[in-house]
């Protein structure tokens, strides 16, 4: 076997384990249905795989064509750069950006489970609370649908949580309809829109940082000026939500909605 294919071997590998290790984490630290850990054992899987068939062609000293290669590489080089831009792209929406006093936040839903909020929902929550904690004329909009396993709306156990932090049940507007983040801004912008009585009310979003870059561009699509404030992301899990953006980006980008 040559040292090419000996070292593309362990590169597959080691990337098959680190994968399985992450899977193994997910589901001990968030539990077996946790969002997209199964694409993270098929991804073990199939690096496994490939590994293996490496090695099998190596000592067996079977090549692939000169096309072939050629191929291969530049699809591979591709995918690589498209996905490094693109994680870019999801960095650069991870900070926060301005002080700015909105008239209406809205809180974008997240799982539930049963009538409890998880841990990515409640950080979002937690970061509402500490805003509309130093601006003192924000309206929240809780918005967000009912999902299967979950006992009631996004919106309805978003409105519990705050209302049991002390939040005044006047302060908050719920959207319990949506099921996406086009959704989440479509429906939540007609109750604004509705409510308010300032034609210029200015206008934010909160949401889980990894997933801010992804809603200013739905925003910006239908043709609002909304800006993102960032909540933190569980850390053990953020490579995983970061992972899955990435295919969120480009199902959204195929579909029309940024």
């Amino acid at each position: 076997m040559n040292t090419r294919k000996m070292v593309l071997t362990v590169i597959f590998e080691i990337i098959a384990i680190l994968s399985f290790s992450y899977f193994i984490v997910m589901v001990r630290y968030a539990g077996i249905g946790t969002s997209f850990a199964f694409v993270w054992l098929g991804m073990a899987l199939f690096f496994a795989v490939c590994g293996a068939v490496v090695f099998i062609l190596g000592k067996r000293n079977v090549s692939f064509p000169p096309a072939v290669k050629v191929v291969i590489s530049v699809l591979t080089a591709a995918i690589i750069i498209l996905f490094a831009v693109v994680e870019g792209m999801i960095i650069s929406g991870m900070k926060e950006k301005t002080n700015e006093q909105y008239d209406y936040v809205i809180v974008l839903g997240a799982r539930v489970r049963g009538t409890t909020v998880t841990k990515s929902l409640r950080k979002r929550l937690d970061k509402a609370f500490e805003y509309i904690e130093k601006n003192d004329n924000t309206i929240l909009v809780l918005s967000g649908g009912q999902g299967s396993g979950e006992d009631v709306s996004e919106a309805q156990a978003m409105y519990d949580y705050l209302v049991q932090k002390g939040v005044d049940k006047s302060r908050l507007l719920l959207e319990d309809k949506s099921t996406s983040t086009v959704e989440n801004i479509e429906y939540s912008m007609k109750i604004i829109e509705k409510n308010s009585q300032n034609a210029t009310a200015k206008v934010g979003f909160i949401t889980n940082n990894f997933h801010v870059f992804r809603a200013e561009l739905v925003c910006r699509n239908m043709g609002y000026d909304i800006k993102g404030i960032p909540a933190k992301s569980d850390n053990k899990l953020l490579v995983n939500y970061m992972f899955r953006e990435f295919f969120a980006l480009v199902k959204y980008k195929i579909t029309g909605n940024i």
